[in-house]
């Protein structure tokens, strides 16, 4: 009979794993502010017009995301590249990527617009949800082995 010794991982790849999480968090707050500024919601000073606020939700919303996959991939032995979770976040990332590109052509007159992606309420909703999604997902990859 063979018997296989799990592998621990270190206190210190946990706390790095975890902490990446927790910056996750504290980003997805900066990202939710900007949303609330996008709508005139509250009043932040780099938030000038449509633009700037898409430009902003893409940059959080790439850092939040960011922050919780590749520590963990690099850090956790478990980590599988092949799970659905994985493609799926994958798959979302390209997604935010294509509906940014998109707007950014459109912003700069380099493609006609298209009323559903470029609409600015609609742009930033569809990335919102994009960002959201992939950041639960990614979240809940560290609790929920898949």
């Amino acid at each position: 009979m063979v018997t296989m010794q799990k592998e621990k991982t270190s206190k210190f790849s946990d706390i790095i794993v975890y902490s990446s999480s927790v910056a996750g968090a504290i980003l997805g707050v900066f990202y939710i502010l900007i949303l609330l500024a996008s709508f005139d919601v509250i009043d932040l000073p780099l938030i000038v017009d449509n633009f700037s606020a898409f430009i902003g939700l893409a940059i959080f919303g790439f850092a939040m995301c960011m922050t919780v996959y590749p520590i963990r991939a690099s850090l956790h032995k478990k980590f599988k590249w092949l799970s659905f979770l994985t493609i799926f976040s994958i798959i979302l990332g390209c997604l935010a990527t294509a509906e940014i590109i998109i707007v950014i052509l459109v912003e700069f007159g380099k493609m006609a617009s298209i009323p559903i992606l470029t609409e600015f309420t609609n742009s930033v909703i569809i990335l919102s949800v994009i960002v959201f999604t992939k950041w639960i997902t990614a979240s809940l990859h560290l609790f929920v082995d898949f």
